[in-house]
């Protein structure tokens, strides 16, 4: 470990042998910037001082630029040669799916991948065990894993993967170094992971074999929400500022519109011109429309505020904000201010996500998270060429909210029938009017629509937070059910 190398004794018995090189793995850990910063992997740029005769290498998979630049500079290594190979696995296929009723999503998505062996992800031990127990209940055998496991149980159930004897691991981020098992077929994420480096390091463990794998994520903002709660509690400094900025990239990730394959591939500085075809976007497009005009508006606003400032606050100023920061910068008067006015703020969050992922923007975690344009954005601003974006998913989420279904004649009849029924069960049990529970106009607005998830119930008309809560889940299985036998 890191540090009983750098103890007094360990360091005398290192001068006393023939060292011919000096590896340090899972680098990352070194940089300030990286994943999983341990302050103890930064001070081994001692050994560099000690042995500066002695070759040294660092090694890691999951590092972008900055950490990359970082670990040469703690290492003290000048001038060294950098080997960076590729960070896409092009036979995994990358699928995001909203978390509704997550146990049953998986034992559903389990049924799919029978007879092959994958790993589950969760976000906390309880869960772990949540988890295993349902899918053993749902006769389904799964092991779980995770660190308060006495060290003999998590021997056995390692082992017993490793030989195919179980084929469903359940565990936390504690399950998986070291292993390298070529035939692993999925990876589950039941809980969205902190940051892009460890959703990388943890769905990379599928596929080795170079036979096609999937990495599904259910995802549901208030996971996002919870995780930013956790973070807010930290002390100010530079290692929550890291730690928000991978967060916030592992946000726009999940909420991407567009190729996911690019979304990582670009988090690590390699892009790519074509989407890759083999990710739940590229495979379920959503709409593009013609966004030449909004990314000019939004990458002029960036140039304007001299690209010094954070994706919050150039979205304040296009939508011409009244505060006192976007006042004492003088941001009231330039060119740009107020000209995206007629969208939402998470529209021009959409947008700019987009224009990152595209590289026509970087965030530099360097500077604060500063939005700065790249060289692909000059012919755009030159108004050179067009850009097709994704239209944000939050407007057709709007508009079918906002649409009048009521009299529309499209709904599933037989459907609507059987929602009316389940709605007087629901009413009688709990002693009320059937209305009270869902309207008619609601039910038909399901019967069109037929949404399979909380997001798309709520833009259902007449379903608010509370009756989401209270009813959806029922509905949702009735829907599914019907999806499912009739297609």
């Amino acid at each position: 470990s890191p540090e009983r190398v750098l103890m007094r004794d360990f360091i005398e018995r290192l001068e006393n042998l023939p060292l011919s090189m000096i590896a340090v793995d899972e680098a990352h850990c070194i940089s300030q910037w990286g994943h999983d910063f341990r302050p103890e992997y930064a001070a081994l740029g001692q050994l560099k001082q000690q042995f500066s005769h002695v070759p040294f290498m660092a090694l890691t998979a999951t590092a972008d630029d900055a950490t990359r630049r970082d670990i040469l500079e703690r290492l003290q290594l000048n001038n060294p040669e950098v080997y960076l190979g590729s960070f896409d696995r092009p036979n995994i296929r990358y699928n995001l799916v909203e978390k509704h009723k997550p146990v049953s999503q998986i034992v559903r998505y389990l049924e799919t991948q029978k007879g092959n062996c994958g790993i589950i992800y969760c976000g906390s031990r309880k869960k772990v065990e949540m988890v295993t127990e349902k899918l053993c209940n749902n006769h389904i055998r799964a092991a779980g894993y995770h660190a308060g496991m006495d060290a003999d149980e998590r021997a056995y159930v390692q082992e017993a993967f490793q030989r195919d004897d179980i084929q469903i691991v359940v565990a936390t981020v504690a399950f998986g170094m070291g292993i390298n098992k070529p035939n692993v077929r999925f990876v589950v994420h039941f809980d969205i992971p902190r940051n892009i480096e460890s959703y990388y390091q943890e769905t990379g463990r599928a596929g080795r074999d170079g036979l096609p794998a999937e990495a599904m994520m259910l995802y549901d903002p208030a996971d996002i929400s919870w995780l930013r709660r956790m973070l807010d509690e930290k002390d100010d400094g530079p290692q929550k500022q890291v730690e928000t900025h991978k967060l916030n990239a592992m946000s726009a990730f999940a909420e991407a519109q567009t190729c996911r394959r690019q979304v990582l591939l670009n988090y690590f500085g390699e892009y790519r011109e074509k989407p890759c075809g083999n990710c739940d976007i590229c495979l379920d497009p959503p709409k593009h429309f013609d966004a030449t005009e909004e990314a000019r508006k939004a990458l002029s606003c960036v140039y304007r505020v001299n690209q010094s400032f954070g994706m919050g606050y150039v979205v304040e100023v296009l939508r011409g904000m009244q505060n006192i920061r976007v006042r004492e910068n003088g941001h009231d008067k330039i060119s740009t201010y107020a000209i995206g006015r007629d969208h939402s703020h998470d529209y021009w969050v959409s947008i700019f996500r987009q224009l990152i992922h595209k590289g026509l923007l970087f965030q530099n975690i360097t500077r604060n998270s500063t939005l700065q344009l790249t060289e692909e954005a000059r012919p755009l601003l030159r108004g050179d060429v067009t850009l097709e974006l994704a239209v944000p998913r939050l407007d057709t989420a709007a508009r079918a909210a906002k649409s009048d279904k009521l009299t529309s004649k499209n709904y599933d009849k037989k459907l609507f029938a059987k929602l009316r029924k389940l709605r007087k069960s629901i009413a009688d049990e709990d002693g009320l009017p059937p209305y009270v529970v869902f309207s008619d106009a609601t039910l038909i607005d399901m019967a069109e629509i037929l949404p399979t998830s909380y997001g798309e119930m709520l833009a259902v008309s007449g379903v608010g937070q509370r009756k989401l809560e209270k009813y959806a889940d029922p509905f949702l299985d009735l829907i599914q059910e019907h999806i499912t036998h009739h297609g």
